[in-house]
């Protein structure tokens, strides 16, 4: 059996499908709109705007805007805009591929990352009942600020 070490999970791939594309209202909330065609599989980042702050590293803690919807439906599931609100936290307290979407980018940076249920909430089963369990996830993200990890 091969064994795929902890860091080379959902590691950010490039595209091999079509992306969804994104609309910003004058407030600067995204607007996500999720293409006919299948999901890409793994972790696929785009830019939309490259900041030029502070790198996030891994295990920062990250103040960001962001705007999640599901690929099957194009729903809002989450969105700290509608909320009024940035979210604060942990790169590490996230599904592997938001933390693998921020890691690595600049403050100021606005970023699209679409995920595969495995970097997500994981296949629906039984066992995992969580409501994204089985969906492909995308996400705008706006990184406001990036403070280094304590100790």
């Amino acid at each position: 059996l091969d064994v795929t070490p902890a860091d080379q999970w959902c590691q950010v791939v490039d595209a091999d499908a079509a992306m969804p594309t994104v609309a910003f209202d004058e407030s600067g909330a995204p607007a996500i709109s999720i293409p006919a065609s299948d999901p890409p599989s793994g972790v696929v980042v785009d830019v939309l705007t490259e900041g030029d702050g502070a790198v996030v590293e891994p295990g920062d803690s990250v103040t960001v805007n962001y705007t999640g919807v599901k690929w099957s439906d194009g729903t809002v599931f989450d969105s700290s805009w509608e909320k009024g609100s940035p979210a604060t936290f942990q790169t590490t307290q996230v599904v592997s591929g938001f933390q693998r979407a921020l890691e690595g980018q600049k403050v100021g940076s606005t970023v699209l990352v679409s995920m595969s249920p495995l970097c997500g909430y994981g296949e629906a089963s039984v066992t995992n009942t969580n409501a994204l369990a089985g969906e492909t996830l995308v996400f705008v993200v706006q990184i406001i600020s990036t403070e280094p990890a304590a100790g």
